[in-house]
């Protein structure tokens, strides 16, 4: 069986000198393949000629093989070409209708620190504001860490079972398929077969029932958390300030027009995924009386949290774009101890992370796109 190979990729330009030191072009981006349907990571195998013969999506398990997988990779590097020049000056990627997968392309963009600490300097000078995130709170090259926690409780959400729902398939005893009828269409043209599939349902155990739920529920208040640290990060790198609320959607509206333009990009659907899940996390993660009702039919809903879940994801993919950075590490110390013949061993694992952010002057770049496009 032949390996898998993923879509990621790095491709550095040599259209601009090097001393130029003027904003313009991202000099190098990073490509990673995506699945349209919930924007997970995408692999791919091929045969010994170097032909595709099949893509799938490593999250949702979505794929397509033989020759559709090779002209559907092939689409997706047409469509890099064409989106590069306007992905590298900060602009949205313009993807093929009816694409499968994509290519997600990530810009390195050209920094400027001198300019950005001039207006972190003068966010610090205005002091504290009430409700809000400011820089005292959210240091100079700190705001990574918000970034870290979005992509923490991401992954959180990613390894829950893929079909997670309070109902489910194995729930049914289905009987024999009974054809109903059957329709003659047009010379050259496919039979239509209707049928019917008898089935029951059995009503699991309280205990199976309340354990499917909790998982939608807890994949949901992480989704919902996902996208609010991770507006929260691009809104602080951005605009050195981010309102204390849990309302997706005031977040959302909060972000710059071009952040808003590469997220509803890549889905389209953003706005009304968040609008639908504002209160996940703010009110609903409370089971009051005159939200309970509503926060348990939202949260056990598991396409809305998939969509919510996607969302996350191509929040995080904008993180990386505006140059939000973190690392964990991971430290251990052994000692080991000899006495009377008898050694005794002991362990310290210590787990910190970095956060950092890159120093990216957004105006000015977007500023020089104009005459690129």
């Amino acid at each position: 069986m032949p390996a898998s190979e993923d879509f990621d990729g790095r491709r550095h330009f040599d259209d601009r000198v090097t001393d130029d030191h003027t904003p313009g072009p991202a000099r190098m981006v990073d490509i990673s393949g995506r699945c349209v349907d919930c924007w997970g990571p995408v692999t791919g195998k091929k045969d010994g000629g170097g032909r595709w013969t099949r893509i799938e999506c490593e999250l949702c398990g979505r794929s397509v093989d033989g020759e559709a997988a090779d002209r559907e990779a092939e689409s997706m590097e047409g469509e890099v070409e064409a989106n590069l020049p306007r992905v590298r000056v900060g602009r949205g990627a313009r993807y093929r209708e009816g694409a499968t997968f994509v290519l997600k392309i990530l810009p390195d963009m050209d920094r400027n620190k001198t300019h950005v600490d001039r207006h972190i300097g003068a966010s610090i000078a205005a002091g504290r504001k009430r409700g809000w995130l400011t820089r005292r709170e959210i240091p100079p090259g700190t705001a990574g860490y918000l970034y870290a926690q979005a992509r923490a409780f991401l992954s959180g959400v990613e390894n829950q079972p893929r079909g997670m729902s309070a109902i489910a398939l194995s729930d049914f005893d289905l009987g024999q398929p009974q054809v109903v009828g059957v329709e003659a269409w047009l010379k050259g043209r496919p039979i239509r077969v209707s049928a019917e599939i008898p089935a029951s349902y059995r009503k699991p155990s309280q205990r199976e029932l309340m354990a499917r739920m909790g998982t939608a529920m807890v994949a949901g208040m992480a989704a919902a958390f996902s996208c609010e640290v991770g507006m929260k990060a691009i809104l602080m790198t951005r605009l050195n300030e981010a309102e204390k609320t849990h309302d997706l959607v005031r977040l959302y509206k909060a972000l710059p027009t071009d952040s808003r333009e590469r997220l509803e990009a890549d889905f389209p659907k953003i706005g009304e995924a968040l609008e639908h899940n504002r209160d996940t996390f703010g009110r609903w993660r409370y089971f009051e009386q005159s939200v309970g009702e509503d926060a348990i039919t939202a949260l056990v809903n598991t396409d809305r949290v998939r969509r919510l879940a996607k969302a996350a994801r191509v929040i995080v993919d904008e993180c990386v774009v505006v140059g939000l950075t973190y690392n964990v590490h991971v430290d251990t110390t052994i000692d080991a101890k000899v006495e009377r013949g008898s050694t005794s061993l002991s362990e310290q694992i210590g787990l910190t992370v970095d956060g950092g952010e890159s120093a990216i002057p957004w105006a000015a770049v977007l500023v020089s796109g104009r005459d690129e496009l």
